[in-house]
């Protein structure tokens, strides 16, 4: 692990060494990663979300800059991040972001969604549980309220 210094201009932050065990593809900067706990089980490498529901459940947290198949790299475990891959959803208002939204895996990607408690027709799936982190300061646009592509949001991260 790797502890930012503190400073009283940055927000603090943790970053881990992971190891890319996804081999399909490198692992680009901004993309949600989680722990490879179904095949490497060793607590190092990473892979895309959602190949398991147990992936979903133990998310490292967001690549920090690209990493090739079988290289190692830096990922972002906690604390604010100005760039991580979102998805706006459908359009719906149980779907859209905005500042406070809880954040989690909804289905394989590489990108968060919205997790919202409120709406009558929400139902909670356990692996929606993990929580991996807080939109903050999106700028909620129609266009990326109603997108199904991803984009790049202001998060908090929590994967700790």
């Amino acid at each position: 692990m790797e502890f930012q210094r503190i400073n009283r201009t940055d927000p603090e932050r943790i970053f881990l060494v992971v190891k890319n065990t996804y081999s399909t593809a490198a692992l680009a900067a901004n993309q949600w990663a989680a722990f490879d706990t179904f095949t490497d089980k060793d607590g190092i490498g990473v892979t895309k979300p959602g190949a398991t529901r147990f992936t979903d459940l133990a998310m490292a947290g967001v690549i920090v800059e690209a990493i090739a198949v079988g290289d190692y790299g830096l990922c972002q475990c906690w604390g604010y991040r100005n760039s991580a891959r979102v998805s706006g959803g459908s359009g719906l208002n149980t779907s859209k972001i905005s500042e406070g939204t809880y954040l989690y895996i909804k289905t394989s990607g590489f990108a968060v969604h919205g997790l919202h408690t409120i709406a009558s027709t929400v139902t909670i799936k356990p692996w929606q549980l993990s929580r991996v982190g807080v939109s903050m300061g999106v700028a909620n646009t129609a266009a990326k309220a109603t997108s199904a592509t991803t984009w790049q949001g202001k998060v908090f991260i929590k994967c700790l």
